[in-house]
């Protein structure tokens, strides 16, 4: 087929309806593809069925199916009918390759709003690593391949489908990673349009006998190599290795499948695919796992009872029931990767603790499961934290909190810097992992600092992802558990972005009690909130015989004050021990000048 470029110069009057092409008009309802796989050549070519619905509110014509730049359309049929279509590059970061191959079809007559087409389609070319649409931005290239490692080759073949590779046809308008976090909203977007979409997908490798036995591994539930049978080739004997990829949405699972000659470990805390060189490391990751038992466990016990009004055990999410798994990555330079409760990553020698804190949002994510991202990334983000701090102590636990402190400020300063409304960005419709993972930890670890550990704990045992409909749903569970109304945390932290607080101390009053017996000293300490969100932030007062803490709700724009008795006059009050994001941290001190004579 000639190229776009080429057939407009010849027939201009093609262009006219192209400008107009509505590419997000249609939803693939259902996938029904064939995957065949030649890892010596990097080749894949898929045939398959599509169904798509016309979510648009007026007749459409055409229909866009974009993939990798690097696969090309071979066919595009109705009804055995081949259709018109025409091909050309089209540039987006939605793929490795900053490109996609885009086919626009030409219908035999246009499909009313809400009806359905089913097409046949055939495709197919290389995938081999490209991490160019991050370098072409300037991100260096040994750091880009460690993200973009996605291939098709006998040494590694793992491939994630959309936002990394278009293996499978989506339709969505150009998007730039240079253009803040377009990609990141385009791809959130066409993944709740699909939430519904049924995908079968069967990936097929065929490898010599002479070879050892491979295994086809995907995210979709289940733990199974699939199956192998002998077959022939032109060069004699060969063996198929088959597997099935369903999965039932596609708005949280990426699907996503890599093959290798993976042997399993089953435990009850977690499945491991792993080559049979790495079973030693193997056995430390399993080990691992089963550390993170007793913090699992407390805060997010198996086998809780329905709430009312939510869905059926037959509806609920099957996150809530899947156990976690780890599929190796057999190139040791590629950073992991998690989808849910399965996570991609090289085998690697590291403590136990790290590797406690690389599986614990795999293992999360198998125990809860929230249709918020903000929740579920949250959520892990904090139970690592609460991790730490079990292991050694608060102080390391914030130190490890901290980390996503000054890009959630910088995130912030930058959100707040543009036209845009300050709810633009909020935690109920961020797509970005530092406000998902870091915003959303730090809101966890506040509530948990406000509630305390009991009341936390029983919000999250009394919450069911079908019934989360109202985005109040969290906030009224954890109001009945701890008999405190946070709405004024929940409106600054979750339904509206206010950015960040920014405290200082105004004045220390210390005054000695009038009961002489004692001789205590009453702190008043007044702090001042310059930033936009309030908060419940905790006051520490340092004496020549230790510290105490009192925990004061400031504001916004507004003084708040707090009193409490120490047995010697106050030497220094800081304010914040870290638990709280602030825009800056260098103003947090003062020194308490010594009581006069």
């Amino acid at each position: 087929m000639k190229r776009l470029a080429l057939l407009l110069l010849f027939f201009p009057a093609l262009l006219e309806p192209l400008l107009g092409v509505d590419r997000e008009a249609f939803t693939i309802t259902r996938y029904q593809l064939e995957v065949q796989v030649d890892r010596s050549a990097h080749v894949m070519a898929v045939t398959g069925k599509l169904t798509l619905r016309n979510d648009s509110n007026k007749p459409q014509r055409l229909i866009t199916l974009q993939v990798s730049s690097s696969l090309r359309w071979n066919g595009i049929a109705a009804d055995g009918q081949p259709l018109q279509w025409l091909g050309d590059n089209y540039t987006s970061d939605i793929d490795h390759t900053g490109s996609l191959s885009e086919a626009i079809v030409t219908l035999p007559k246009e499909a009313a709003p809400a009806t359905t087409v089913t097409l046949d389609v055939q495709y197919g070319g290389t995938i081999t690593q490209d991490a160019t649409r991050l370098t072409r931005t300037g991100v260096p290239a040994e750091v880009a391949a460690r993200n973009d490692w996605d291939q098709i080759s006998n040494a590694f073949t793992t491939v994630r489908g959309l936002g990394y590779v278009a293996w499978y046809p989506v339709a969505i308008e150009a998007v730039s990673l240079s253009d803040g976090n377009a990609v990141f909203d385009a791809i959130a977007r066409w993944k709740h349009r699909q939430e519904h979409s049924q995908f079968d997908a069967r990936v097929i490798v065929t490898e010599p006998a002479s070879l050892p036995s491979m295994c086809v591994a995907s995210n979709a539930s289940g733990s199974s190599c699939g199956e192998a049978r002998d077959a022939r080739d032109a060069a004699g004997k060969s063996k198929e290795f088959t597997n099935g990829l369903h999965l039932d949405g596609l708005e949280e699972a990426v699907p996503t499948f890599a093959i290798a000659n993976y042997v399993e470990l089953a435990r009850p805390a977690i499945t491991l695919l792993h080559t049979p060189d790495h079973t030693s490391l193997v056995r430390d990751y399993a080990l691992a796992a089963e550390a993170n038992d007793p913090l699992l466990q407390e805060w997010l016990p198996e086998n809780k009872p329905p709430a009312a009004g939510a869905a059926s055990p037959t509806t609920q999410p099957k996150a809530d029931a899947s156990q976690a798994r780890v599929i190796e990555l057999t190139d040791p330079n590629a950073n992991p990767w998690q989808n849910g409760a399965v996570l991609f990553t090289p085998l690697r020698e590291a403590s136990t603790a790290n590797l406690q804190l690389l599986l614990l949002p795999a293992q999360v994510a198998a125990r809860f499961h929230s249709p918020r991202p903000w929740m579920q990334d949250g959520l892990a983000r904090f139970l690592q934290v609460k991790s730490v701090e079990n292991r050694s102590g608060r102080a390391a636990a914030l130190e490890f909190l901290d980390q996503y402190r000054e890009l959630l400020a910088q995130a912030e300063a930058g959100a707040h810097a543009t036209a845009g409304s300050p709810g633009d960005n909020t935690l109920l419709n961020t797509n970005d992992e530092v406000y998902l993972r870091g915003k959303g930890g730090f809101v966890f670890w506040m509530l948990h600092d406000m509630v305390g550990d009991d009341a936390l704990q029983r919000a999250l045992a009394s919450y069911h992802g079908g019934a989360d409909k109202d985005p109040a749903y969290f906030q009224r569970l954890l109001k009945t558990s701890s008999k405190r109304d946070l709405e004024w945390f929940f409106d600054d932290w979750v339904y509206r972005d206010r950015g960040l607080p920014d405290f200082h101390v105004v004045s220390v009053y210390p005054r000695p009690l009038l009961d002489e017996t004692q001789k205590n000293y009453i702190v008043t300490t007044t702090i001042e909130n310059h930033g936009h969100a309030a908060a419940e932030v905790p006051v520490i007062i340092q004496t020549a015989s230790g510290e105490k803490s009192v925990r004061v709700v400031v504001k916004a724009n507004e003084k708040g004050v707090g009193r409490i008795e120490v047995p010697v006059p106050p030497a220094k009050i800081v304010v914040n021990d870290g638990s709280v994001p602030e825009v800056k941290v260098g103003n947090n001190e003062y020194d308490v000048p010594p009581p006069q004579q």
